[in-house]
């Protein structure tokens, strides 16, 4: 199946996992994902419409910025859909360029994250050449706060997002 995807663009590879765009025809892939309460309780809440907008946008912006995106994690054993990961410019009362993940639940507690994570941030930070990269989590979400201080994100305060305050962690070039 992999290569019926072969014109959407590959990001980066992993040992485990693809991260490619998404195809127009995946948006399910990811309204399924984001309906999981286990996952909707740590993202960004949208409605199915939202969603859709936000798919239909970031197919537009893959061609203005074809380095920047939220993008889709493949399982390269049986390309099964792991979940998204995105590098983007930041949301609003953050700075610079954010760094933001989620998997399904089935592939919680398998090191995937971190992988992801660790890779998606060296691209930002080696290959795109950024100063650093900025991360926001859930307070409650104390499995992603695990993975960005495994990754050589550092606490940096908190930041208002969505009338929520929120743990901010930022990994800057010279961290590496």
């Amino acid at each position: 199946m992999l290569f019926l995807y072969a014109n959407m663009k590959t990001i980066l590879q992993t040992p485990r996992v693809l991260v490619r765009q998404f195809a127009e025809d995946e948006i399910d892939l990811l309204l399924t994902m984001n309906a999981d309460e286990r996952i909707a309780r740590y993202i960004t809440r949208r409605t199915v419409d939202e969603t859709r907008d936000l798919f239909a946008q970031m197919l537009i912006d893959y061609k203005n910025t074809p380095e920047l995106g939220r993008w889709a994690l493949f399982n390269l054993e049986d390309n099964d859909f792991i979940g998204m990961c995105m590098l983007l410019d930041a949301r609003p009362g953050l700075s610079g360029i954010e760094i933001g993940y989620s998997l399904n639940y089935k592939y919680w507690g398998m090191g995937l994250a971190t992988e992801v994570v660790r890779a998606t941030a060296d691209y930002g930070l080696n290959t795109l050449n950024l100063k650093d990269i900025c991360a926001i989590t859930n307070i409650d979400n104390a499995l992603s706060q695990r993975v960005l201080l495994k990754t050589g994100f550092k606490p940096s305060g908190t930041a208002v997002i969505n009338y929520r305050l929120l743990p901010l962690f930022v990994k800057t070039k010279g961290d590496q």
